[in-house]
């Protein structure tokens, strides 16, 4: 992961913001956003796509796409979708915090 992102994060039913995190793809190198539209095998790199900031935020919340995601400290962190099991709301306000 290279970091937490500024745009929606997350409040799950347990109080714990995460926040969608780019990913290296070892094999290419390429760091980018993982989305997966869910269902059997969602949670693979090949049912995954690598995309940017907009297109990441269009799917998640126009096409119910999840994303992976990542709570600050690391304690927490998977494939999440809004409005589905843990996921209690998704703030949409940007937010100043660095990349760790």
């Amino acid at each position: 992961m290279s970091g937490n992102e500024k745009m929606l994060p997350d409040l799950l039913r347990s109080g714990k913001e995460i926040y969608p995190v780019r990913m290296k793809r070892r094999e290419t190198g390429n760091i980018a956003f993982r989305i997966s539209a869910g269902g059997t095998g969602g949670n693979t790199v090949e049912a995954s796509e690598e995309v940017d900031e907009e297109t990441m935020i269009r799917k998640v919340l126009g096409n119910g796409y999840a994303v992976r995601c990542s709570s600050l400290d690391g304690e927490v962190n998977g494939l999440y979708k809004h409005g589905h099991r843990s996921v209690r709301e998704v703030r949409k306000a940007h937010l100043n915090i660095k990349p760790k």
